[in-house]
């Protein structure tokens, strides 16, 4: 089952905030500069732990993980908008099996 995960960072250091922000993107969509949404697997969530621990120092970085719930249900419809997103949200429409 994939979860949708709001992903937001904040790296002190301009080098590692370039390569945390491009390590992100092959991992979800960037709402604004250092917020990603982001549809995974419990394996793609540990592939991206695994992949932002190798880049971050945790004695000045901070990242936040939350949990939005599964894929097609409220994790789709909990996240408002306030101004222009840079990115449009998904519209997921009814799927009938």
């Amino acid at each position: 089952m994939r979860n949708v995960y709001l992903v937001c960072y904040d790296v002190a250091n301009a080098k590692r905030l370039r390569r945390t922000h491009k390590k992100m993107c092959g991992f979800g969509t960037p709402l604004q500069y250092s917020v990603f949404r982001c549809e995974l697997s419990a394996t793609e969530r540990h592939r991206m732990k695994e992949a932002l621990w190798e880049i971050l120092k945790w004695e000045q970085d901070r990242v936040m993980v939350v949990d939005l719930g599964p894929c097609g249900a409220r994790g789709d419809g909990c996240v408002e908008f306030w101004g222009e997103p840079r990115v449009e949200p998904l519209d997921r429409g009814p799927v009938v099996v």
